[in-house]
């Protein structure tokens, strides 16, 4: 099964919180992924629980320092 897909496809339908716990169980499964960071972040932002996407987005970023997306949201929600 692949975590990723079924967390956007909760985001997609608005259920939030059951997209944070699939990308949590994702980044159990694979730490070191900076994608998973970044999809956790999104599922926080999408939530309103901005505080929690910032510090998913900058994860992101301490594992891959070129992830755009990650780059582009931190600064929105920094402002």
């Amino acid at each position: 099964m692949d975590l990723n897909a079924k967390g956007y496809e909760m985001i997609k339908r608005g259920f939030y919180k059951k997209a944070i716990n699939l990308f949590t169980l994702e980044i159990l499964f694979f730490p070191k992924s900076y994608d998973a960071y970044d999809s956790l972040g999104e599922a926080y932002m999408m939530n309103n629980e901005i505080n929690k996407a910032i510090r998913n987005y900058k994860k992101s970023l301490e594992l891959n320092s070129k992830n755009m997306n990650a780059k582009k949201k931190l600064k929105e929600l920094q402002e």
